[in-house]
């Protein structure tokens, strides 16, 4: 009985530290990764819209979520398919906004039913399988539309497109893995479940000679009355069993605390040389992480304008750009007074701010990171040829700039979302997905950037100091 009961002791400790490590590891890079699919997922979305291949959900306002609800995936006829792939996209996109905004990622709300719920949402689009032989009706359905724009002249929004499934497909890979990881946790949640309610119910005990079909029998007897309405899932039960008795036991509780442990990973530091110039130049080119971003922000952006430029379109507007139009003059230059929040003193202002140039000066920093991505661009190997101060420089001036696009796109986010008024109202974009990523990256850059000069002042002290690393 002492050996039995020090198992139990052990497998609950193991378990509570493993749902500890689980709620701040685990779940928080799966939440990142759902961001992500969200961000892809909508991005593309927002594009097949724009193209007309799709139909918006009239009814999308309408629908209220509280759980995982998985969009349909059946049949559809050829004619009906812009206007069943818009319904199901938009349900796809709420359960994403759902997950993101309003859903706790935590062990205890990842039951094995909201898991399965979870697995057949991250099915429902097969984004790392997008080929025109695939029989999901979904897919299939999404992957004929994305060859549409493929083969059109957009080179932007091929160039989304793509980076957006491909940001899509790593997710879904990254999500599902952690789901398997959360699948495997429950069942042992559910084990200890049953073992702390059933087993040590007074009616149950173990015998001596006891089979395990017996013992399952046994729990099963007493299950409705001491596990309520959760399910009885016969497998685990025997696997309970199995860890109680019998001559393999000893060695299934072993391995399954070997499962449990939490294994943290610790290195032993090794003085050795590293080279200087590949750490900079890796902290510039995490910079290319913000060009899918961007590349959303640009065309969420440009949505919004023409939102508040149709509900200025008065008789006299449309009088003022018909005589534009026939006599060749260019468009006025479109301005907004955006409320500018100052990061140190947190004060707001009001300023006014060329709209065409900010696209402008997006689009170009957009192309210039998504190059530096590449390290046979030109751009990448200017970079390379560069002194390490000079990339230094540059890495901190790139930073700075950063940070002030940040605040002018929260300014913008923030306009648009006041300003558009009536029935557009709920078709403003939002920016707060792709201002948190930007941010996040140049947090990541930061950091590396910071460990770069940490490591030079190291070396330089080093050398100071008559202290030479191993090569």
């Amino acid at each position: 009985m002492a050996e039995e009961f020090d198992f139990e002791q052990a497998l609950k400790t193991a378990l509570d530290e493993k749902v500890s490590w689980f709620n701040s590891n685990v779940m928080v890079n799966m939440l990142d990764n759902y961001r992500i699919l969200y961000s892809a997922s909508n991005n593309v979305m927002g594009l097949l819209l724009q193209k007309g291949l799709i139909t918006a959900d009239p009814y999308k306002l309408d629908k209220k979520i509280s759980d995982v609800v998985v969009p349909e995936d059946g049949e559809y006829s050829e004619s009906d398919r812009a206007k069943v792939l818009g319904v199901r996209l938009s349900d796809y996109e709420r359960v994403l906004d759902f997950l993101c905004n309003y859903f706790k990622f935590s062990v205890e709300n990842f039951t094995l039913p909201r898991i399965k719920k979870l697995i057949g949402l991250n099915n429902c689009f097969q984004w790392g399988a997008m080929a025109a032989n695939n029989n999901h009706p979904n897919t299939k359905g999404l992957t004929d539309l994305i060859t549409n724009i493929r083969q059109g002249s957009d080179s932007m929004a091929i160039s989304s497109i793509n980076g957006s499934i491909s940001a899509a497909s790593r997710a879904i890979v990254e999500i599902n893995a952690a789901l398997k990881e959360s699948s495997d946790l429950q069942r042992e949640i559910y084990k200890m479940e049953v073992r702390s309610h059933v087993i040590s119910h007074g009616g149950f005990s173990w015998k001596k000679g006891d089979s395990i079909p017996d013992a399952v029998a046994q729990i099963k007897k007493l299950f409705p009355s001491t596990m309520g309405r959760q399910p009885f899932y016969p497998e685990l039960i025997e696997e309970i069993a199995q860890e109680s008795i019998g001559s393999a036991s000893i060695q299934k509780q072993q391995d399954l605390l070997n499962r449990l442990k939490v294994v943290q990973q610790t290195r032993e530091k090794k003085r050795v040389r590293l080279d200087t110039k590949v750490l900079i130049l890796d902290a510039v080119r995490n910079l290319a992480g913000m060009a899918p971003q961007l590349e959303v922000v640009i065309y969420k952006l440009r949505d919004n304008s023409a939102l508040v430029q149709d509900q200025s379109n008065t008789p006299w507007e449309k009088f003022k750009k018909a005589f534009r139009k026939a006599f060749g003059l260019k468009p006025p230059v479109i301005e907004y007074t955006v409320p500018i929040v100052d990061a140190m003193t947190k004060t707001s202002r009001n300023e006014k701010v060329n709209f065409s140039k900010s696209v402008s000066e997006i689009t170009k920093r957009m192309n210039f990171y998504g190059a530096l991505s590449s390290r046979e661009s030109p751009s990448y190997q200017k970079m390379e040829a560069q002194s390490e101060a000079e990339i230094y420089s540059f890495l901190t001036k790139q930073l700075s700039e950063c940070q002030q696009l940040l605040i002018l796109l929260l300014a913008y986010d923030k306009f648009f979302k006041n300003e558009v008024q009536g029935p557009n109202k709920s078709k403003v974009k939002g920016l707060t997905m792709e201002t948190t990523s930007i941010k996040n990256t140049m947090v990541k850059t930061n950091q590396r950037k910071a460990e770069y000069a940490a490591y030079v002042e190291e070396q330089n002290q080093m050398k100071r100091l008559g202290i030479v690393d191993e090569e």
